[in-house]
C-alpha cells in the first residue's frame, strides 16, 4: 500500500519555520533558480525504491512546476528564504554546474566561494517547509527556529551538516528518517535529514556527530558571522553511490516517516 504525501497545507496555519499563525504561502524545494521547473513525479522513498527494483513506476504524484508544498509565512518564505539566503544556494548550485560542464580537470575537485551561514539557513529553511503542520515543540525546534529568525546565531550544536557532488537527476527529499551502520560494532541509529538533487546533495544529522561518516561538513563553519565567506571544496573522487545513504544494504539499516520523498521525470523513472 502506497503511503499518502501530502504537500498543501491549509490557507491559514503554522509557520513550519518560525511557528507563528498566518497566510501560508508555497515554497519550491529545492528553491526556483536551482533546478529546471517543469513536470515531475513524486513518491515516498519506500515506494520509489521498491518500484526501482520492480523497474516500474508504482504509484506516484504529479507536479507540474517542480515540488511545492503550501506550509511557510510569507516572511520566511519570500524574505528570510527568498530575499536573504536562496540567492546564496543558487549561486552556490550554478557555481558547481559551471564547473562540470566546463571541461577543466576536476580530479582535485571543485572549488566554491560562498557564505556558509546563509547556505545553512537555506538548505534548513525548504527541508523544514517539507510536510504540513510540523511546526513540532521539542528541545530542538526553538533552537533552530531562533537560528532561523536570528542572523547572529551559531548553527546549533546538535545538528551536523554534511556535502558530497551529486551528479544525478532524480531528486530525494527527507525530513524524516533514521540511518543506522550494521557495519561498526555499538553503532548508534542517526536521526536525518536530506536533500539531493543535481549536482549536490545534504544529509544534515541530528544529535551527535557520526563518526563513520568521512564526508565534508558545512558545519564546520556553524559560528561565523553571517557574511563571511569562505572556499569550500567539493571532492569529485571518489564518487559516492547515487542511492546512498536512503537505500538500505546488507550493511545499513534506514527507517523513513511521513515526509520521506523521490521526485523525477517519467523518462528518469523508467532509465537506471
Amino acid at each position: 500500500m502506497s503511503i499518502k504525501i501530502v504537500t498543501y497545507g491549509p490557507k491559514h496555519g503554522q509557520c513550519n519555520i518560525c511557528g507563528e499563525l498566518a497566510a501560508l504561502t508555497e515554497d519550491h524545494t529545492p528553491p526556483k533558480g536551482c533546478i529546471r521547473l517543469g513536470q515531475i513525479q513524486i513518491q515516498h522513498i519506500a515506494d520509489h525504491l521498491s518500484a526501482e527494483l520492480a523497474r516500474g513506476d508504482g504509484r506516484v504524484r504529479k507536479f507540474q512546476s517542480g515540488l511545492k508544498y503550501r506550509t511557510l509565512c510569507a516572511n520566511c518564505n519570500n524574505n528570510i528564504l527568498g530575499i536573504r539566503n536562496d540567492p546564496i544556494l543558487i549561486n552556490f548550485v550554478n557555481t558547481i554546474i559551471e564547473n562540470l560542464q566546463s571541461f577543466r580537470d576536476l580530479h582535485y575537485g571543485i572549488t566554491v566561494t560562498t557564505k556558509p551561514q546563509r547556505l545553512m539557513r537555506s538548505l534548513l529553511g525548504h527541508i523544514s517547509a517539507q510536510g504540513v503542520d510540523r511546526y513540532q515543540k521539542g528541545k530542538n525546534t526553538d533552537p533552530l527556529r531562533d537560528y532561523m529568525l536570528d542572523e547572529s546565531k551559531s548553527l546549533p550544536d546538535f545538528l551536523t551538516i554534511y556535502y558530497w557532488l551529486y551528479p544525478y537527476q532524480r531528486q530525494v527529499l527527507i525530513r524524516d528518517a533514521a540511518f543506522l551502520d550494521l557495519s561498526i560494532k555499538d553503532s548508534k541509529p542517526v536521526g536525518m535529514w536530506l536533500l539531493k538533487f543535481f549536482p549536490i546533495a545534504f544529509l544534515i544529522a541530528w544529535g551527535d556527530e557520526p563518526e563513520y561518516i568521512k564526508l565534508n561538513k558545512l558545519s564546520d563553519w556553524r559560528s561565523i558571522a553571517i557574511d563571511d565567506e569562505k572556499t569550500l571544496v567539493i571532492p569529485t573522487i571518489p564518487s559516492i553511490h547515487p542511492y546512498w545513504p536512503e537505500a538500505p544494504t546488507d550493511t545499513s539499516l534506514v527507517v523513513y516517516g511521513q515526509e520521506a520523498v523521490a521526485s523525477f521525470t517519467k523518462k528518469n523513472s523508467q532509465s537506471r
